[in-house]
């Protein structure tokens, strides 16, 4: 599996899509898919930026870049680690950024007291995003 390969499939794991992802590392969406298809090469720069983003352990970080498999005793609870790294790392660099604000925290009420249910609470998050 070439690297490419290894960093979509990690970015999946992760449940972020393109657009979270490009805006992250600070690229258009349409780059990364060239990326993550093998269409454009990853400049060297970026990859460390792709550690940061992602929250990648940098022994795995190593074995992607080296194309070794990585040998997982429990694949689910590192995927669960792994999300877990990124969601955290996610808070500190734009949660923090807006927690403070009044709007922030009303919207976040409002979105979790909608539905225990995501759909409904992506359909909300997704109306109440429509630009005038």
């Amino acid at each position: 599996m070439a690297f490419y390969e290894h960093i979509r499939a990690y970015r999946e794991q992760l449940e972020i899509t393109q657009m979270e992802a490009a805006k992250s590392l600070g690229i258009d969406h349409s780059v990364l898919s060239k990326y993550e298809r093998g269409d454009l090469a990853i400049p060297i720069d970026l990859l460390m930026k792709f550690v940061e983003v992602y929250a990648i352990p940098q022994d795995l970080f190593f074995n992607m870049l080296k194309d070794i498999p990585f040998k997982s005793k429990n694949p689910g609870l590192e995927a669960r680690e792994s999300r877990t790294r990124y969601i955290e790392s996610f808070q500190e660099e734009y949660v923090s950024q807006v927690i403070h604000l009044k709007e922030y925290r009303d919207f976040t009420m409002q979105v979790v007291s909608t539905s225990t249910d995501d759909k409904e609470r992506k359909r909300f998050i997704t109306n109440n995003m429509k630009k005038d």
